[in-house]
């Protein structure tokens, strides 16, 4: 009986892997279809950098497409192996207890690259980042999501806050997490409303301001709680 239930655990796992897959095939083919479609109206030369106002800075042979919609979709594939299979490096084995978040995570990074691939493709296109703010909404959209699953992530040496203190102590990186979960799923939905109403030149710095600060803040936060507990404040 019980040889019988883990053969049908087994297939399906097998069964779950295979639609996976599927899914991941087809995202990933989203922006080679898409290249396929505008081809024949792309002139021979394309835009191949922009600067921060919008504007083609640099020109190449529209066969350049071809590899940069290549490297990003490898790109995409490196990602998503080695969050998905991370467990299997892990020396302590902490990832193999949550294999389940980390392909969570893998599988928003291939929603995330395709996005980013498909847009590189229409500015290229349009030869103007006219809508850069998407950039900025899907980057917003991807912390957000992040956040949304921060708190259930355990201590490990790859995902996280992974700081002296927190590794050391599973109140520390419980109460870390769940901290920082709430300030990086606010902080997403801040990028994401800021995005569609600021302009890209100006949003790129409030990014990177927002983001410091959601790195900085459960950093302090972790530290204090290091400090209590090894006062005895915390138990």
């Amino acid at each position: 009986m019980a040889f019988t239930i883990q053969i049908k655990k087994e297939i399906n796992m097998k069964h779950l892997m295979v639609l996976r897959w599927i899914f991941i095939l087809l995202l990933l083919s989203i922006p080679w279809i898409y290249l396929a479609t505008i081809w024949e109206k792309l002139p021979g030369k394309v835009p191949i950098h922009f600067g921060l106002d919008g504007s083609p800075d640099k020109y190449g042979n529209k066969d350049q497409l071809i590899y940069i919609t290549a490297i990003l979709t490898i790109i995409a594939l490196i990602i998503y192996f080695l969050l998905a299979n991370i467990y299997k490096i892990d020396p302590k084995r902490y990832a193999s207890k949550q294999q389940g978040i980390f392909l969570k995570i893998a599988m928003a990074m291939i929603v995330f690259m395709t996005g980013i691939n498909i847009f590189v493709l229409h500015w290229t296109w349009q030869q103007y980042t006219g809508n850069m703010g998407i950039f900025f909404v899907l980057l917003g959209l991807l912390l957000t999501y992040l956040g949304n699953i921060m708190h259930s992530i355990k201590p490990n040496y790859f995902a996280g806050f992974r700081l002296p203190w927190t590794l050391e102590s599973d109140a520390n990186w419980k109460a870390t997490h769940h901290f920082a979960s709430k300030i990086w799923f606010a902080g997403g939905i801040l990028i994401t409303l800021l995005s569609l109403f600021i302009k890209p030149s100006l949003m790129f710095f409030l990014m990177m301001g927002t983001i410091l600060i959601m790195v900085i803040i459960p950093i302090i936060f972790s530290y204090r709680f290091y400090k209590k507990e090894k006062a005895g404040q915390i138990q």
